[in-house]
């Protein structure tokens, strides 16, 4: 019996013992001797903590010895924990190992601008063929990151993708702080070089690790420009002016229709002379009408002298032009006329077109414009409100007279009073 018992825990010990040995017979025949990031020796287990800034790519040498021959072996590197889908992990090709050969496999890992910094993990390093358990070392790594690190993230153009010579562009620029330190007095500033426009605006704080969007930056492209797509340079400026980021982005500016057209030869002063005016406004009858703000740009080296006439609005309103319907515009100089322009009662209602003529010397431009006549809803409110101030007035006046009557009758009761007493007196005095 007890022989029995011995030759059962005997064969149990046996097959524990071959399964022991079949698991390591398994495993790749290999050890990792040694692994450098970037030419720098890192100790496996954790006994040492590796720093490695972010936004950045790494060598990873692994030196490994064979300790038998094995075919379709791959090196393998990874950090695992990044919430994105650019993942941090190389992989070698596939090689032969022969017993007692060291060999040495340059990996490449980027760690990604947007993986949490100031915090741990672990560079894992595996050895693998086809069938066998792999084999694994870990390196501890700390991720750091700099102290002060902004970046564009998004540039959003209003209108999105073109704008008409002439016309606003607005750009509304994103950031994000990657830096370790909140970012103060942060400068945003959009420019388009080769149009001469730019605009600027102040972002107060940015906290560490946070998104902020800018104000609209306002850019008005010149007039008459030529058609085509312009470099758009978008900078973001911080500590203090001593970093700067930048990001080109790009928009198509689409010339206006109403630029002259070159084969017409204008002059040399017309070519120099830019005029714009709002093309349609609403003019409601019986009102004060609308306003016509004309800009002439004298883009010449001289000054001009320039003559505003209206026509086509007689037949059924009336206008005027104001500060004067003669502008001097000195060089490279604005100003601006106004005409405004108003409905009589009776005129037809829809549009009305008529016409602005700008002229300087033997230079003329007509600029074709429409008023939009459309019926007066303030005429009955306007007389209504009128009336009850009339109304109010003639109440207020009724008022005062009463008063005054009033304040007249008491001023003589008082003095009639007065003189009785003094007669009364006089006479006591008389009898005494």
């Amino acid at each position: 019996m007890v022989s029995s018992v011995r030759s059962v825990i005997l064969t149990a010990l046996f097959l524990v013992g071959l399964l022991s040995m079949a698991s390591i017979a398994l495993a790749v025949p290999v050890t990792i001797d040694q692994v450098k990031v970037n030419g720098d020796v890192v100790s496996p287990g954790g006994t040492e903590v590796r720093s490695l800034d972010r936004d950045n790519e790494f060598d990873v040498k692994v030196f490994l010895t064979a300790l038998a021959d094995a075919d379709n072996v791959q090196v393998e590197v990874m950090m695992r924990g990044y919430d994105h889908n650019d993942l941090i992990e190389d992989i070698s090709d596939v090689f032969d190992l022969e017993e007692g050969v060291t060999y040495v496999k340059t990996l490449h890992i980027t760690l990604p601008k947007r993986m949490e910094a100031q915090d741990q993990y672990w560079l894992r390093v595996l050895v693998t063929d086809r069938n066998s358990d792999l084999v694994q070392e870990n390196y501890v790594i700390y991720v750091n990151t700099d102290r002060h690190d902004v970046e564009i993230r998004d540039v959003i153009f209003s209108p999105e993708n073109e704008v008409k010579a002439g016309r606003a562009l607005l750009a509304t620029v994103r950031i994000k702080n990657y830096g370790k330190t909140d970012e103060e007095n942060i400068k945003v500033s959009v420019s388009i070089p080769d149009l001469g426009v730019s605009a600027s605006d102040y972002i107060d704080e940015l906290d560490a690790g946070d998104s902020i969007s800018s104000e609209e930056l306002y850019l008005r492209i010149p007039m008459c420009v030529e058609t085509g797509t312009y470099d758009v340079k978008v900078e973001a400026e911080y500590d203090d002016g001593d970093e700067v980021t930048t990001k080109t982005e790009s928009i198509r500016v689409v010339q206006d229709e109403t630029c002259g057209a070159k084969e017409e030869k204008p002059s040399e002063q017309t070519e120099k002379t830019f005029i714009t005016a709002p093309g349609s406004q609403d003019v409601v009858k019986g009102t004060t009408g609308a306003v016509y703000p004309v800009l002439i740009t004298n883009a010449g080296s001289q000054a001009k002298t320039y003559a505003l006439s209206v026509s086509g609005v007689e037949s059924w309103g009336a206008y005027r032009i104001e500060p004067s319907a003669v502008l001097v515009v000195p060089a490279g100089k604005t100003e601006t006329a106004y005409v405004y322009v108003t409905a009589n009662e009776d005129a037809p209602e829809g549009e009305a077109a008529f016409f602005v003529e700008v002229s300087s010397g033997s230079d003329k431009k007509m600029l074709p414009l429409t008023a939009n006549v459309v019926k007066g809803e303030e005429t009955e409110a306007g007389a209504s409100s009128w009336d009850k101030v009339k109304r109010g007035l003639e109440v207020g006046l009724v008022v005062l007279v009463v008063l005054l009557v009033i304040l007249g009758l008491i001023i003589g009761f008082n003095k009639l009073k007065g003189d009785e007493g003094s007669g009364e007196e006089d006479m006591s005095q008389t009898y005494y």
